[in-house]
C-alpha cells in the first residue's frame, strides 16, 4: 500500500497515461485542503499503529504494501543497496516475490488474499511496463499477464490497454476482453469499468451507477466503489439510493486535486499532496498533519509510512471518526 508522495514521471496505467508517485521528504507535511469534515487524527489510532512497527536501516526504505482482510498478512517492499524486494509476511514468516535491481520500479502492488498483482518499470525514464501474477499458495515464480497495472479479487485480475478491458482467471490461465473501456474495478465479483466517462459492465449494472461521471481515478473493494470528480471524492455501495460525496477539497490554482484514492470497508485513504482518510460512516475524514505520517489503506489495514518506519493496524480495530 508508501513513503510521502509527490506527482512525477508518467506511465501507462489501466490504460491510460497518468502519473505515478516518487518520493517526498520523509518530513514533509502539506496544509489541509479539506472543505468537508476534518478532525483529528484519534490517539487510538496512533495506539494501534505502534503494536506492529517495522524500523527501517539509516540506508533502507520499508514500505507496506498489501494486505489480506485481517491484516495478518502482509506485503512489504524494501529498498536497499540498490535492490528493491517484494516480500510477503505472513504470521512471522517471510516469503521472497521479486526483486529488481539498480533503478528498476516495482509498484501497483494488489493481493486478495491468495493472489498477488504488481508491475515493474526497468527505470525512472523508461515507462515500459510489465504486470506480473503471484500465487502465495505455492512457491513458483511470478507469471507476466499483461503490459499495464491490474487490480485482483477472488482469483481474477483485471486490467485494460489498447484491446479494451481484460479479466483473466488467474487459476486458469484464462485472458479474455470484456468490453471497450479503461479503468477496470471489481464489484462484487463483476467487473465494471469507464467508457465515454460513464461506467460499463458485462452484466447488469447498478441503476444509481447509470448517470455517475467519474473523473480521474475509478477504485473499488468489492463491495463500495469510489471515485474521482476534480476536487470531489465520491462513493456508491449497495443499499444507498444514489451516490454520496465523502470528501472535497477547496479549489485552489496548481492543486492536484483528489488523487490515489484507495478504498477498504468503512475507510477510504487519498491523497492531496498530503495523506487523507475518510470514514465513509461519518463523513469525517483525518488530514495527517505530523511530520512522518503517510496513511493508506490496504486489504484490512491502515498502514503508515514515514521516516524510516512502517507500520500496521487492523481495519476492524479502529475507531470510527466523529461526525464534524
Amino acid at each position: 500500500m508508501r513513503a510521502l508522495i509527490a506527482l512525477a514521471g508518467v506511465t501507462a496505467l489501466a490504460g491510460c497515461v497518468a502519473a505515478y508517485p516518487i518520493d517526498r521528504p520523509s518530513d514533509y507535511t502539506a496544509e489541509s485542503k479539506l472543505s468537508t469534515c476534518r478532525v483529528d487524527l484519534p490517539q487510538s489510532w496512533k495506539d494501534l499503529l505502534s503494536l506492529d512497527r517495522t524500523e527501517a536501516g539509516p540506508h533502507e526504505k520499508v514500505i507496506v504494501v498489501a494486505a489480506n482482510e485481517d491484516a495478518g498478512t502482509t506485503l512489504v517492499k524494501t529498498t536497499r543497496n540498490r535492490t528493491t524486494e517484494l516480500v510477503l509476511h505472513d504470521h512471522g514468516k517471510r516469503q521472497q516475490v521479486m526483486a529488481v535491481q539498480n533503478d528498476g520500479q516495482l509498484f501497483g502492488v494488489e493481493f486478495d488474499g491468495r493472489w498477488v498483482t504488481f508491475s515493474t518499470t526497468p527505470h525512472p525514464e523508461n515507462h515500459t511496463t510489465t504486470t506480473y501474477a503471484w500465487d502465495s499458495r505455492n512457491d513458483g515464480a511470478p507469471v507476466r499477464i499483461g503490459g499495464n497495472g491490474a487490480v485482483v479479487h477472488n482469483g481474477k485480475a483485471a486490467w485494460s490497454d489498447s484491446a479494451g478491458v481484460h479479466l483473466y482467471d488467474l487459476a486458469r490461465k484464462k485472458d479474455r476482453v470484456v468490453g471497450p473501456g479503461r479503468l477496470p474495478a471489481f464489484l462484487g465479483d463483476a467487473v465494471i469499468w469507464l467508457q465515454d466517462g460513464k461506467f460499463r459492465a458485462e452484466g447488469a449494472l447498478p441503476e444509481q451507477l447509470k448517470n455517475a461521471e467519474p473523473g480521474g481515478s475509478v477504485v473499488s473493494d468489492g463491495r463500495t466503489v469510489v471515485w474521482t470528480r476534480g476536487e470531489e471524492l465520491i462513493g456508491w455501495r449497495e443499499g444507498w439510493t444514489e451516490p454520496r460525496e465523502l470528501a472535497g477539497v477547496r479549489s485552489a490554482p496548481r492543486t492536484e486535486g483528489i488523487v490515489f484514492p484507495r478504498v477498504s470497508g468503512d475507510f477510504v485513504s487519498w491523497q492531496s499532496e498530503s495523506s487523507y482518510v475518510t470514514d465513509i460512516r461519518s463523513g469525517a475524514t483525518v488530514h495527517t498533519t505530523e511530520g512522518g505520517y503517510w496513511l493508506e489503506v490496504h486489504g484490512g489495514a491502515l498502514t503508515q509510512q514515514g521516516w524510516r518506519v512502517a507500520a500496521v493496524a487492523p481495519l476492524e480495530k479502529l475507531s470510527p471518526l466523529s461526525r464534524c
